[in-house]
């Protein structure tokens, strides 16, 4: 059995076995198989992704944003350590470069043995892995991206920097013409602090956002995601792009343009209006700093 902690008094279980369980250089890791989600990830106690709903996840994601934008031929992905952002993006045949810059080599290395699809993926010849810290490669480098794709653990510890306004700046800087930044922001019923924060920091430097709520059923709640730019987001694109991938052959079997057409809810909005602030590298928000051992695992 495997209980995570989402709050201080709520949780989920899962019934199973683990079928692994160790530590790379920064984290710890277990692999645990599940009848219903097949096997799930877990980095520092916390679900990552699972293999019957990974698909949900990295959809909306990245793909979203590689059909949004004009002509997308190069991706960077920021963390993406378990390689499923890779492998929905090698889908694209549009793509020249696919650019994964993840600091932790051990979480790659472990999915690389143990999912067959991650293996077929990193053969790509368009694919290339740097093991950096992403924001120093992103100081050090100035090449620019259609599409940027953060796909990193939530606000806390190391990684609240890669959430900050100082960030975002920077992301905007690697960004073309037209470039779209696409990232996963929470749950504001759960944790409407860190939902607020990430939406407030965001629009301090992106003038244009669009959401997608949609359930995650390994995660026990929905899970919003944003593509955010400097440019309007054309949804009449994004819904053509898509039938013309599927009339190509390939369906997005868990992907539909029609979530970014919903409206905020009146405890959304007012989420947004009352909660949150803007997170910055002076005083950087940190998702878990006042939850319980149960939660973070520390007392």
């Amino acid at each position: 059995m495997k209980t995570e902690w989402v709050t201080n008094d709520f949780g989920h279980q899962y019934r199973g076995a683990s079928l692994y369980r160790g530590r790379t250089a920064f984290q710890s890791m277990e692999i645990f198989k599940n009848g219903t989600f097949g096997t799930l990830l877990f980095l520092d106690g916390k679900i990552q992704i699972s293999q019957g709903d990974e698909n949900r996840y990295h959809q909306h994601l990245v793909s979203a944003p590689l059909l949004a934008h004009p002509r997308a031929e190069s991706v960077l992905i920021i963390g993406g350590g378990d390689c499923f952002s890779i492998e929905e993006a090698v889908k694209f045949k549009g793509l020249k470069r696919i650019l994964m810059v993840e600091i932790d080599k051990g979480v790659v290395d472990f999915c690389r043995r143990h999912y067959p699809e991650i293996r077929r993926c990193l053969k790509d010849p368009r694919v290339e892995i740097v093991y950096q810290d992403a924001r120093r490669w992103l100081q050090d480098n100035p090449g620019r991206f259609d599409v940027l794709v953060v796909d990193l653990t939530e606000p806390h510890g190391p990684s609240k920097m890669l959430y900050t306004r100082e960030f975002y700046r920077l992301c905007q800087n690697r960004l073309g013409r037209g470039g779209i930044l696409s990232i996963h922001t929470d749950n504001y019923h759960l944790f409407p602090e860190s939902f607020a924060t990430i939406h407030k920091t965001l629009t301090s430097v992106f003038p244009h956002l669009l959401t997608a709520r949609v359930d995650m059923p390994c995660f026990g709640m929905g899970w919003t995601y944003r593509m955010a730019g400097q440019s309007p987001f054309s949804l009449p694109r994004l819904e053509k792009n898509l039938k013309a991938m599927r009339r190509a052959g390939h369906a997005l079997e868990s992907f539909t343009p029609s979530v970014y057409r919903l409206q905020p809810t009146p405890e959304e909005e007012k989420v947004l209006a009352t909660r949150g602030r803007v997170s910055t590298d002076r005083n950087p928000f940190d998702k878990f700093a006042r939850l319980e051992k149960y939660v973070t695992g520390k007392k």
